[in-house]
């Protein structure tokens, strides 16, 4: 069996064992903290991740784009290796709160250490309590991973950076689904290369590897179950176990963070069209009540014990608290505003604070001279990518309707509809960040990746350049970040 044939043919569970392995060894050699490294380990971790590199090549196809996905694929393990070494637990962090300090049960920092200490969740009106309103997944797992932890090495009983081996884990894995999903979309190599480049080095999943809150988790079963749905339709025997694990995706995706529940939609349109194109309806509709067996209660179920507890909706979200931080309330205004007002002083327009929020995830560069230059060519390249993505959607409806661009424009639709409901609904500055729509990466991978077929040479031509600066630009910004530190 030749290389390349190797990594096509390759179950999905090698691919999670790798990642495991590296996050573990990550973990054992450095603590994922940079402040436990020292010459040796610094040394060995360089040794390791030349032979992890030759591994990665090896396994590609001997051809040029092989070569090129293999050295994007090392580029996008080490800078996300090297984020995590140089943020902390409470670095670069949403909705944390700190490890080790009472905040009266509010952050997920909180979270974590009851359900560690208690062995139980919380039984008081999760109202009362900010973040713990969202389901427990990424806390359970956090909890149960740093006990061991600790129990292991108790003299790191109070390293909580050990938690971002977790976060390194689920970022290789969404990487490796993507690059598995970007296989099945049929696209010429230089394609393929572009469509890998935006999910590999986007900011977003960049600073998920280091994420300790429940964004990194929910994203990775999102695109997973994705992935998996399109498998399940192109397989002719759409085998039952399949579907169980898609639901199993979308359970737990929702289980870590209920909006993960969008991505119901596209694989909805997938399960849909299977059924309405099947001679067997009756098969079909027996096995998606047993996708449904599984998925809503895995999904619901936090959600409906806090309704039967205290009332609390079903849909509720937390909102900040204004009276500490007045400037994220929203004044009311008229729709148009909050899309085509431009200018100083302008933080309530959901298109640019998104692109914004996309390449620097609520931090601020603009007080380093030489983040900010950089700062503002990522911004710059990643606005002009999504107006060609924009276009090559078009380009891609009017020359070439095929299912796949049917199921990442519902993906879109889905996605950026919930987001701008969202965004009115909660009317706060806090609410326009590009880590509640991350799955629309993949979407925009697919009309990135197409335009090399479909599109007109100059839009291919600008979309190209886009891609490739982008995803450089993003390369040099986040190996640099630690420098503001």
């Amino acid at each position: 069996m030749g290389k390349g044939n190797f990594i096509k043919t390759q179950k999905p569970g090698i691919d999670i064992a790798v990642c495991a392995v590296w996050s573990l060894f990550v973990l054992i050699l450095t603590g994922c903290s940079s402040s436990l490294l020292n010459p040796v380990n610094i040394a060995v971790l360089i040794i390791g991740f030349a032979g992890f590199s030759y591994i990665i090549i090896k396994n590609e196809d001997g051809d040029k784009a092989g070569r090129i996905i293999a050295v994007i694929t090392i580029a996008a393990i080490a800078v996300r290796t090297l984020y995590v070494l140089y943020t902390g637990a409470q670095q670069r962090q949403h909705d944390m709160g700190e490890f080790d300090t009472d905040l009266e049960l509010n952050y997920h920092a909180e979270y974590i250490e009851y359900i560690l200490e208690n062995h139980k969740l919380l039984n008081e009106d999760i109202t009362l309590h900010w973040q713990f309103y969202h389901p427990p997944l990424q806390h359970i797992i956090c909890a149960v991973f740093f006990g061991i932890y600790r129990a292991i090495a108790p003299g790191l009983a109070h390293n909580w950076d050990a938690l971002q081996a977790l976060s390194l884990f689920y970022s290789l894995v969404t990487l490796a689904v993507a690059k598995r999903f970007i296989k099945l979309w049929n696209l010429s190599s230089k394609g393929e290369t572009l469509a890998y480049l935006t999910v590999a080095l986007h900011p977003q999943l960049i600073v998920f590897s280091g994420a300790l809150n429940n964004d990194p988790l929910s994203v990775m079963f999102a695109v997973a179950a994705l992935y998996l749905a399109v498998v399940w339709y192109n397989d002719e025997k759409r085998s039952f176990l399949k579907l169980m694990g898609i639901a199993l995706c979308v359970g737990l995706g929702m289980m870590a963070k209920l909006s993960a529940g969008v991505i119901a939609v596209p694989v909805g349109f997938i399960m849909l069209k299977a059924f309405f194109e099947s001679k067997t309806k009756l098969r079909y509709a027996l096995q998606y009540l047993a996708f449904l067996a599984v998925c809503a209660p895995l999904g619901l179920w936090y959600q409906v014990r806090s309704y039967i507890l205290w009332n609390v909706p079903i849909t509720y979200v937390a909102r900040p608290d204004v009276v500490l931080n007045p400037g994220q309330i929203i004044e009311q205004m008229p729709f148009w505003k909050r899309f085509l007002s431009f200018g100083d002083g302008v933080n309530y327009n959901i298109i640019s604070e998104t692109l914004n929020e996309a390449v620097f995830d609520a931090d601020y560069y603009r007080d380093h001279m030489v983040m900010a230059l950089i700062g503002y060519l990522l911004l710059a390249s990643f606005t002009v990518l999504t107006i060609t993505i924009f276009f090559n959607l078009i380009v891609a409806w009017i020359k070439g309707r095929n299912f796949m661009n049917l199921v990442m424009t519902i993906l879109l639709i889905a996605e950026l509809g919930s987001y701008v409901y969202f965004c009115f609904s909660y009317p706060y500055t806090c609410t326009m960040s590009f880590r509640y729509i991350v799955p629309t990466i993949i979407a925009g991978a697919y009309y990135t990746g197409r335009s090399k077929e479909i599109s007109p040479r100059l839009l291919s031509a600008v979309t190209t350049a886009a891609t490739y600066v982008f995803a450089a630009v993003s390369l040099v910004f986040y190996c640099l970040v630690w420098i503001k530190d």
